[in-house]
């Protein structure tokens, strides 16, 4: 195969989105995959809608998914090359000027084929086309022109993009043919649609890039759910980067639309969130616990790096997200947590004095693990003729504020003996209030 160039070319008019990120993976991938080039083009040329803001964003985008560029360009950096073109087109006899901008002169007969990579053969009546504009009055190029121009002042090889381009695609082979040029190959990437098989949109959850990544989503994540929408390799769901380099080609890509599942999206996340090193997925939670809310920094800082390590291994296998492993890390900082709704039935007057000798059995420890702290506990309620599970969910709740998640001595080890102290005595006051 010919040395690959290939290019993701997006309009800077708004944030990127679900199918513009799976259109630049499925470029990158295929550039990486053959030893070829990919390139970032910011096709720019609609001055009233385009905005350094949305550049910016795309820029943030590709780089959190890891999709990094060999070669960066501006088109409005490369009017030049276009009105030299344009020229040439004019020379050729292929254009004509009226009403201020220059018009392309597209065949009236006969058909024009598209030999596409993934949608096969496809033909289109040329009667079906009108004239094109290609340089506007004020001389900036228009998609179609532009694309031309540009793809072969690049070298590019295949332009791979999503099949609502498609019906461009003989457009712009009449203008490489009026000029004497060779298309690259074409490969359009069938739709993603929404669970009810209509057009993805914000409805169906589909949210800009960044805002994934606001929501906790881990890159690996994101980049395995994409790559799923349209292509696959055998039975196989999760993907290393490594492997997608290795697997991925064109050949792999379907014609059917592909429907996005958000449920698999927080599924994939989670098995991300599992195979992800410790210490690695804490630096992440450290950040959402302070955008959160859940903890000052200077509190996650203080918080021993031994006990936040264990808590974030253990938490982590009932967390889709980095937001809700964030949130039910809540219980290892000060403060009262807030407790469920059914917990009040949990917690009955006569557990006031119980919970009174645990917690100063419990503050005499020093830096306990799960081990020493059963071993105060049971001693405490071997004195007072109480078995385990009279009191294990209602210390689990009142610790953590949760009914759920791993062993109860585990939990008071993560929470130490300082906090398990502290709501322990808080919810025996509450309760001999109550009792009074």
């Amino acid at each position: 195969m010919e040395k690959v160039r290939v290019r993701f070319a997006p309009s800077p008019t708004g944030y990127l989105h679900v199918g513009g990120a799976r259109t630049a993976l499925f470029n990158w991938l295929f550039a990486r995959h053959h030893g070829g080039t990919f390139i970032l083009r910011i096709e720019d040329t609609d001055r009233t809608r385009s905005t350094d803001e949305a550049i910016d964003q795309i820029i943030a985008s590709l780089r959190w998914l890891g999709l990094d560029w060999d070669e960066f360009y501006r088109q409005t950096e490369r009017f030049h090359l276009h009105q030299r073109y344009a020229q040439e087109l004019l020379r050729r006899g292929a254009a004509y000027e009226a009403d201020g901008a220059l018009w392309f002169s597209m065949p009236k007969g006969g058909v024009t084929v598209v030999e596409d990579l993934i949608a096969g053969r496809v033909e289109f009546q040329n009667r079906e086309f009108k004239d094109l504009v290609i340089l506007r009055s004020d001389g900036t190029p228009t998609y179609n022109f532009a694309c031309v121009v540009d793809d072969t002042e690049m070298g590019i090889t295949h332009v791979i993009r999503g099949d609502e381009h498609l019906p461009n695609t003989p457009k712009q082979l009449h203008i490489y043919r009026a000029l004497d040029l060779a298309p690259p190959k074409f490969a359009h990437i069938p739709l993603i649609l929404g669970p009810d098989r209509t057009k993805l949109s914000k409805r169906h959850g589909a949210l800009s890039v960044l805002e994934y990544k606001r929501q906790g989503i881990l890159s690996q994540a994101m980049v395995n759910f994409l790559v799923r929408l349209g292509w696959s390799h055998g039975d196989q769901e999760i993907f290393t980067r490594e492997e997608l380099i290795q697997y991925f080609d064109l050949n792999g890509v379907g014609q059917s639309p592909s429907v996005f599942d958000e449920q698999k999206l927080l599924w994939l996340n989670r098995e991300w969130m599992r195979r992800t090193p410790v210490p690695k997925l804490a630096e992440m939670v450290r950040e959402f616990l302070v955008l959160e809310g859940v903890a000052a920094p200077e509190q996650v800082d203080a918080l021993p790096q031994a006990r936040f390590f264990r808590a974030v291994e253990l938490l982590r296998d009932r967390s889709h997200t980095l937001v809700d492993l964030a949130h039910s890390a809540r219980f290892l900082f000060p403060g009262e947590v807030p407790l469920p709704e059914d917990a009040r039935e949990l917690l009955r007057p006569e557990l006031g004095p119980v919970f009174l000798s645990l917690a100063a059995a419990v503050e005499k420890l020093s830096d306990p693990g799960p081990a020493e702290i059963e071993s105060a506990v049971r001693a405490v309620l071997e004195r007072l003729g109480l078995p385990l599970k009279a009191v294990a969910l209602p210390m689990r709740v009142v610790v953590s504020g949760s009914r759920v998640g791993p062993g109860l001595f585990e939990v008071l080890a993560m929470a130490g003996p300082k906090l398990v102290a502290e709501r322990l005595r808080l919810a025996a006051t509450k309760l001999g209030a109550e009792k009074g």
